[in-house]
């Protein structure tokens, strides 16, 4: 029988390749980047934080499928904070909200099966929660309702009235609101990071970013990150760290698997954790201010 591999066994192989202090923040596909997320974080940073309150080389190994863009905009801020040096490791996948985390990053490590995402706005319903709703198919809707007429489609303008009055309102008047703040959040991270000497740069790697893709789940892997102009590093270039991402990642999701882990943060020596909960349908309650997912 082989030796059992520990979690802290497997962060300490990879601070010995990069020379680092690893922080993890593993989320299942249910488990959103959120505003619980930064005391979190800063506990387990405060940890293992040296005497002059930074870090000198910070890796966030991230894996994570999006979530509210400024829970993610507060934890690169809480990275950069707390460390002279802050990096991100993707295993797997970064999407979404957790691509905006690694705009801020000096260095993106990502192994052959690592990929990024379109940071282009998912807007989640007040009351409805199970209503997600993409920003950019809220405008093509309308670009499609226009349109359609010169492409040879006749569609009445009975039919048109009927289809704009099935539209919600709240989805409607947040839609904009949501590809700004994504755009603006996106060029002020790259003008301080990777782009930093290529401002003239920024703006096409913006719209790349939060406007071209068709899809919200679409691949960005390590060579097309490198094209939008990030600083991305294979992980096999540097001997033995790519089974140690590797490792690392299997013994976490075995982990949160067998314990109904949705989120862990966690350090070489402990790991805080957000189990999975049933969660009742709410009542309907008033409007609130729409939330914004990315």
């Amino acid at each position: 029988m082989g030796n059992v591999i520990t979690i802290k066994d497997a962060v300490v192989q990879v601070e010995k390749i990069r020379s680092s202090t690893v922080i993890s923040y593993m989320a299942a596909q249910n488990g959103l980047v959120g505003p619980e997320d930064a005391g979190l974080l800063v506990d387990t940073i405060e940890m293992i934080l040296p005497e002059s309150r930074k870090i000198s080389r910070l890796d966030l190994f991230l894996n994570s499928p999006g979530g509210f863009l400024d829970s993610a905009y507060k934890i690169t801020r809480i990275c950069k904070e707390y460390s002279e040096e802050f990096n991100v490791i993707v295993p797997l996948a970064a999407k979404s909200a957790a691509t905006v985390i690694c705009l801020g990053a000096n260095e993106i490590v990502m192994t052959v099966f690592a990929e990024l995402g379109p940071i282009d706005p998912i807007i989640q319903h007040p009351y409805k929660p199970n209503v997600r709703v993409p920003a950019r198919s809220i405008k093509d809707y309308f670009e499609f309702l226009s349109s359609t007429e010169t492409e040879k489609i006749s569609i009445d303008q009975q039919f048109k009235t009927q289809m704009f009055n099935l539209l919600d309102p709240y989805l409607i008047g947040t839609y904009q609101t949501a590809l700004k703040s994504s755009k603006q959040i996106a060029e002020k991270l790259l003008k301080e990071n990777a782009l930093k000497d290529k401002p003239q740069s920024v703006d096409e790697a913006v719209k790349k970013l939060t406007e071209y893709y068709y899809s919200h789940s679409y691949v960005i892997n390590r060579q097309e990150a490198r094209d939008i102009g990030l600083n991305v590093t294979n992980a096999e270039n540097t001997p033995g760290l790519d089974k140690a991402v590797r490792q690392l990642l299997i013994v976490y999701q075995q982990f949160m698997m067998q314990n109904n882990i949705m989120k862990l943060f966690g350090n070489r020596e402990l790991n805080r954790n957000v189990p999975n909960v049933q969660v009742p349908q709410p009542i309907p309650n008033p409007p609130k201010p729409v939330n914004l997912i990315f």
